[in-house]
């Protein structure tokens, strides 16, 4: 799941996931993709989510995708950053906190690290 409120942004995090063999499906809307998440929760393997979104934060879907699956790894993309940031992070079991703009290796490296830590 890539959740990011700006659409370009989404198709591009889609094409991205895409070549390096992930299915990704796209949401600009963070309380849609908590409603397809609670919908069918074992659908998703992972969330790449942006943090500084309208309705529900990065963070808030977090919390709220561990409260359904707790297991869940969540990977967060912020052009900010900082102590609270990274203290609301933990507080949400946010698995890596990711600095935009994106770099294809850095979220291969990631995404591949969180997915073969749960084998």
């Amino acid at each position: 799941m890539l959740v990011d409120d700006e659409q370009p942004l989404v198709a591009l995090g889609e094409e991205m996931l895409a070549a390096l063999g992930y299915e990704p499906i796209g949401f600009t809307s963070s309380r849609q993709a908590l409603d397809s998440f609670r919908a069918d929760p074992q659908r998703f393997d992972l969330v790449l989510t942006d943090e500084i979104m309208p309705e529900l934060t990065g963070t808030q879907l977090a919390a709220e995708l561990h409260q359904l699956r707790p297991e869940l790894p969540i990977l967060l993309m912020t052009g900010y950053g900082g102590v609270a940031l990274s203290q609301q992070a933990r507080e949400a079991s946010i698995r890596a906190i990711l600095k935009k703009p994106l770099q294809s290796r850095e979220i291969a490296e990631s995404i591949a690290q969180q997915l073969h830590s749960k084998e």
